[in-house]
C-alpha cells in the first residue's frame, strides 16, 4: 500500500511541476527522453521512473528528488477544490458511488487524456 501511496504522490508531484511551470507532458518527455505514455503513466500513479529519470526531472525543475518523491502539502482553494464535482457534472457522470481513491483515479485519467487531446492539437496547430 506504501508503494502506491508513493506513486500516487509522485504523480501528484510532477502534475503540479508541470503547471508551475506552464510546461506540457510532452515536452517533458522529451527533456527525459521518455515517451508520453511514461511520463503519463508516472503522473497518475502507476509506475515509478528509474532513478537517472527521477534525477533528470528533479534537475529540469530545479527541486530535489525529494521534493518529487515525498508529500508536498498544498492548500487548494475552494475553486480548486470543486473542480473534479464540476468536471464530472458537466460529463453528465455521477461518481458519488465511487470510492475515494476510484473517484480520483477517474478523474486523474478524464484530465490525462483532455490534456493529451490539447497538446495534439497544440503540437499540429501551432
Amino acid at each position: 500500500m506504501a508503494d502506491l501511496d508513493g506513486k500516487i504522490i509522485m504523480g501528484q508531484n510532477i502534475k503540479r511541476l508541470l503547471k508551475e511551470n506552464n510546461m506540457t507532458a510532452v515536452k517533458l518527455a522529451g527533456v527525459v527522453g521518455v515517451s508520453t505514455a511514461t511520463i503519463s503513466d508516472w503522473s497518475n500513479g502507476k509506475t515509478y521512473p528509474r532513478i537517472e529519470k527521477l534525477e533528470l526531472m528533479a534537475n529540469f525543475f530545479g527541486v530535489t528528488k525529494s521534493d518529487l518523491v515525498e508529500n508536498q502539502v498544498r492548500t487548494e482553494t475552494s475553486e480548486s477544490a470543486e473542480e473534479p464535482t464540476l468536471m464530472a457534472a458537466h460529463w453528465g457522470i455521477d461518481l458519488s458511488g465511487l470510492p475515494s481513491d476510484e473517484r480520483q483515479r477517474v478523474i486523474d485519467r478524464a484530465k490525462s487524456y483532455i490534456e493529451g487531446l490539447i497538446t495534439d492539437y497544440e503540437d499540429h496547430h501551432a
